[in-house]
């Protein structure tokens, strides 16, 4: 069977359009004048109540920019568990869509014309996807604006998370939380920039329930 995503051609698929796309979405964010030590106690009092969203859901716009290809797309994140959990991307311009879902034996992708495909290698399944192994199960925690325990990572004065770098299968994806809502407690992130030096990843979160 041919790879998926050729079939589906997700950049033809996914395509936005207008002023409002992600894809216009600052990318640099300024390293904080103040670095807060990881030990500083509101920092960890917010870590404990994003530790308390178990199950959520995210919804937004996803970009993707490379030097042979740039598109992005709607999307909706539902959380359940580590090992039960659903990214859907569809575009305004049409009725398709693409589907991801984890659960214990691997993931499944779909696609809305009922084309489907389950890895047990989700590492592999990833970078047949965006064309590279993306950390999708660590990202889980990544857009609640929580980093792994011993991560090297940045948090600035407002105790968010600011950047850290994180290196999967020899790629170093650096992740930069630019904006935060932060009209809710806790401040979850609103803009967060993945970059590996080769590729570019936007996600904006609109809209958070959990």
């Amino acid at each position: 069977m041919k790879k998926i995503v050729k079939l589906l051609s997700l950049a033809t698929l996914l395509a936005l359009t207008g002023c409002n796309s992600v894809l216009n979405a600052p990318t640099e964010v300024a390293k904080p004048t103040v670095e807060i030590p990881h030990n500083d106690v509101q920092w960890q009092q917010h870590l404990a109540q994003l530790a308390q969203i178990k199950a959520y859901s995210a919804k937004g716009q996803f970009g993707y920019i490379s030097p042979e290809e740039r598109f992005s797309s709607h999307f909706d994140w539902q959380y359940k568990m580590p090992t039960n959990f659903g990214l859907t991307m569809s575009s305004n311009l049409s009725s398709k869509s693409l589907k991801l879902q984890r659960n214990s034996y691997g993931m499944t992708i779909s696609d809305s014309e009922g084309r489907s495909r389950t890895e047990a290698d989700v590492a592999a399944l990833m970078e047949e996807i965006i064309g590279v192994s993306f950390p999708i199960d660590q990202f889980a925690y990544w857009v609640k604006g929580q980093p792994e325990k011993n991560a090297n990572y940045i948090v600035n004065e407002k105790r968010q998370l600011s950047q850290f770098d994180y290196a999967v299968n020899g790629t170093v994806w650096k992740a930069s939380f630019v904006e935060y809502h932060e009209d809710r407690t806790p401040n979850l992130p609103k803009l967060i920039v993945l970059e590996n030096g080769a590729q570019t990843l936007k996600i904006r979160i609109d809209n958070w329930a959990y």
